[in-house]
């Protein structure tokens, strides 16, 4: 039955495709599918889908604890309504759906108008320019509602059925399911067409140049205010009970997830009167960006379109840049070699320049600078005054940490494989430590703020002796961290071919959350505790740190594989043969 269904949308596709039109839709949907073609992440349709809905099943799953009616009944927890205990889930779900349907959408932003390649292919050709558009914008929103309902789609149907568990009718289980899946479905649609809205208006208003030039900063700013939406979830749900008041707070007001919990709990009919004006609020945002986004992109489409040949893939230089003061600092007391020189100047302008990487980094980055600030927000409320606490200690070891795994993850993703061959002409493969300029790469992002940040309030708060040895521990642990990472890195950053998956994915993945609980959370509960006995014991553990650093280093100079520069990294083989006949 199965295979007959399979067959029969095969052929019911197929026939779809012998029209122009669809054809070009669905070249333009599945653009938004493909990589890059240099060995980067290229994740197909299916593969997207099935990690965009893994979350939603997870987290349902996790909720039956708190919904299960046996284990409240063993807990004493007779007084249960779960209608108004799910309003704070239901909140989690609808930032959850908008977070990540938005930075989906911020990733593809590229990829939603045709590039040079598609107006080469397709110009020449007898299609009007009206019907490609319209061929464009109907995959964009077959694949935005595609996204919306595939995130939401595994949520909607369990986390309902865990709420109404108890309810004896299942129409109740019908009718919370219903509205649930149109809250997360609008709040999706939402993000979806604002950003379509946000980049069409740049377009519009901008400057080719200027709009280049500000695209990959605003979508970094985007990124890094949809994961602090996605992680205020914990410090939100507690003041949705503030909703049923009478005067809703100005603060609840200017969250989106807010609107779309009152819309649901409107189409659910227990909504009270704070909650149908957030619902409102959110039927005419979803109407507004509806109407918004196709008028602002028929403008910057066409104006874009156009303009395609008239526009240069690379901007041409009219003098030779200039080297500035610091960077010659820089080359006197840092980078004193030239391989260290060109290929630090080569890996950050890769990642300030190009778009994925610049994403990718940022999103590390806002994480580290959410999960950083919730945690200083929750040790605020300490005294600052005399002994700094744990918590305030890991603020800026858990930004640094994300830095860190950032920059080391984006290191691997290759920028150009079709220009590699300069650095295969170029350099000896056989370096004396190809690891180090990466190194100084890292420790760039880290250090000054370290030092023009951190340094000063530590002097302020806690004293001259506390608080320069609270910046050695912090400084020495970031060398040793960038360091245990960079032990086996023997490439040029950005400019090496990896497998695209790996069988110790899962492993690698579990390395870094325990690493970041080691380093954000060990680390400074550890120098806490030895600081409460004696600032002199800051300053051994310090030495620990660069001693462990310097025996992590002693490995790698000691290792043979971290000599020799590698410019494609083959995967391991899934088994080896013995060869016990010498053959």
């Amino acid at each position: 039955m199965i295979t007959a269904a399979r067959e029969a949308i095969y052929k019911r596709w197929t026939r779809l495709l012998e029209h122009p039109f669809w054809r070009l839709a669905a070249h333009f949907g599945m653009k938004l599918f493909s990589g890059n073609g240099e060995g980067g992440l290229e994740l197909g349709a299916g593969t997207v889908l099935a990690l965009l809905a893994a979350p939603g099943a997870f987290i349902s799953i996790m909720l039956l604890d708190k919904y299960s009616g046996l284990l409240r009944f063993f807990r004493g927890n007779h007084n249960f309504d779960p209608y108004a205990t799910s309003i704070p889930d239901q909140y989690f779900f609808l930032t959850f759906s908008m977070a990540i349907t938005g930075i989906v959408t911020v990733l593809k932003w590229d990829s939603i108008f045709p590039d040079r390649r598609d107006y080469t292919n397709l110009a020449p050709l007898p299609i009007a320019t009206r019907r490609i558009f319209l061929a464009n914008v109907t995959a964009i929103v077959l694949i935005a509602v595609a996204f919306a309902v595939d995130v939401n789609a595994v949520s909607s149907l369990f986390f309902p059925l865990i709420v109404t568990m108890e309810e004896p009718k299942f129409a109740a289980y019908v009718h919370f399911a219903r509205a649930h899946f149109a809250g997360v479905l609008l709040a999706s649609l939402f993000v979806s067409f604002a950003l379509f809205a946000l980049i069409g208006t740049l377009m519009v208003l901008l400057p080719d140049n200027v709009f280049r030039r500000i695209s990959i900063y605003v979508r970094v700013l985007v990124v890094i205010l949809l994961l602090g939406l996605l992680c205020s979830t914990f410090a939100v749900a507690p003041l949705l009970g503030t909703l049923r008041a009478a005067d809703v707070p100005a603060f609840l007001r200017w969250l989106p997830p807010v609107w779309f919990l009152g819309l649901a709990r409107m189409i659910l009919g227990k909504a009270d009167v704070a909650m149908t004006q957030m619902g409102t609020i959110g039927f005419w945002a979803v109407i507004t960006v509806t109407v918004l986004a196709p008028l602002v992109y028929v403008l910057s489409y066409y104006r874009y379109f156009i303009r395609i040949p008239e526009t240069l893939d690379t901007t041409l230089k009219s003098r030779a840049p200039r080297i500035l003061f610091p960077m010659r600092l820089m080359d006197w007391f840092v980078l004193r070699s030239a391989y260290d020189r060109a290929t630090y100047r080569f890996a950050m302008k890769t990642l300030l320049r190009n778009d994925r990487h610049s994403l990718i980094f940022g999103g590390f980055a806002g994480l580290g600078i959410v999960i950083a600030s919730q945690t200083l927000l929750s040790a605020v409320n300490q005294s600052l005054g005399g002994t700094p606490s744990a918590a305030m200690i890991s603020v800026p070891f858990t930004l640094a940490y994300f830095l860190i795994c950032g920059l080391r993850f984006v290191f691997d993703l290759p920028a150009e494989l079709r220009a590699n061959w300069v650095h295969r002409v170029i350099l000896d493969p056989a370096q004396a430590a190809p690891a180090d300029a990466a190194g100084k790469v890292i420790l760039t992002f880290v250090l000054p703020w370290i030092l023009v940040v951190c340094l000063p309030l530590y002097l302020y708060y806690w004293g001259w002796s506390v608080g320069i040895a609270l910046a050695a521990v912090l400084i020495a642990g970031c060398y040793l961290l960038a360091d245990g990472l960079l032990r086996r890195f023997a490439k040029i950053p950005f400019a090496c071919a990896y497998p695209a998956w790996s069988q110790s994915a899962t492993v690698i993945v579990l390395f870094y959350v325990l690493g970041l609980w080691a380093f954000a959370s060990i680390l400074p509960g550890l120098e806490h505790a030895l600081l409460l006995k004696s600032v002199w014991y800051l300053w051994g553990l310090v030495a620990a740190l660069l001693a462990a650093r310097f025996a992590l280093r002693k490995l790698r100079d000691d290792d043979p594989r971290s000599k020799i520069l590698v410019f494609e990294e083959v995967p391991d083989t899934p088994f080896e043969l013995l060869n016990l006949s010498g053959h």
